[in-house]
């Protein structure tokens, strides 16, 4: 009985240390004595995992400042390339003229995928919202964004670091 109290105690802490490494990269604030724990508990079963962690812990992003990003590049997104050059916008405007798609496609109108894209990250499917931004005339004006929207999903993934506290030591 005292071993399996004891090993449930260590999985019941490794629970703790991962859901508190959770809510501090949420809140965009560093790991500090998380790190360590992480490194300990779990480094030897997914290293990979606790590496985007600590990286992820080391230049935050959160959520809140993925939308105010989109919201700040929503005029440049929607524009397209903005380029200078008359024949290239006569082209753009023409190829917006007539849109073919099947019924039940998701409309590829700049704004309904900015519509899309904001209803993504509020969701928190932020992977869905860099598809959508991605697909954008404008995407390029968006580069710096993508970078974080990107690197906020590998911290995602990498959280699933808890799964792994289920498991026996």
């Amino acid at each position: 009985q005292a071993e399996a109290a004891s090993g449930n105690a260590a999985r019941a802490e490794g629970l703790l240390v991962a859901f508190a490494a959770r809510r501090t990269l949420e809140r965009g604030s560093p790991l500090g004595y998380l790190e360590g724990q992480l490194k300990l508990r779990f480094a030897n079963a997914q290293p990979n995992a606790v590496e985007s962690l600590i990286e992820a812990s080391a230049n935050p992003v959160t959520l809140d400042m993925l939308e105010q990003g989109l919201h700040a590049l929503e005029p440049a997104l929607a524009r397209g390339t903005g380029a200078n050059d008359t024949w290239t916008r006569v082209r753009e405007q023409f190829s917006n003229l007539f849109v073919v798609r099947r019924v039940g496609t998701p409309s590829p109108a700049p704004e309904r995928r900015l519509e899309r894209a904001r209803m993504f990250l509020e969701s928190g499917r932020v992977a869905a919202a860099v598809g959508e931004i991605e697909r954008m005339p404008g995407a390029s004006a968006a580069a710096d964004w993508l970078e974080q929207a990107n690197h906020y999903v590998r911290a995602q993934r990498a959280q699933g670091v808890h799964q792994i506290a289920d498991r026996p030591l």
